[in-house]
C-alpha cells in the first residue's frame, strides 16, 4: 500500500487537517518539507496512509487549503 502526502498551506492547517482525519478513523502524520517546493506555502504537509480521495475531500469541506497531493517514496 502507498501512502501520500496531502501538502497544505500552513502549520495551522497542518495541525487542523491532522486532528479532522483522526477524528474520522484516518492515520495521519504531520511533516515538514525540508526543500519544499515555490508553490508549497510554508511547506507542511500531511502523510496519510491510505488511498487520499476520502482525506483530501474532509479537509477541503472543513475549509483546509490543500495544495496538492503526492505519492510518498
Amino acid at each position: 500500500m502507498a501512502n501520500y502526502y496531502i501538502h497544505v498551506g500552513s502549520i495551522t492547517n497542518a495541525m487542523r487537517g491532522k486532528r479532522l482525519l483522526e477524528e474520522r478513523g484516518i492515520r495521519a502524520y504531520l511533516h515538514r518539507s525540508t526543500r519544499p517546493a515555490e508553490t508549497d506555502g510554508c511547506g507542511y504537509h500531511l502523510l496519510v496512509t491510505e488511498t487520499p480521495g476520502r482525506a483530501e475531500e474532509i479537509l477541503r469541506k472543513a475549509g483546509v487549503r490543500v495544495i496538492r497531493i503526492s505519492e510518498a517514496i
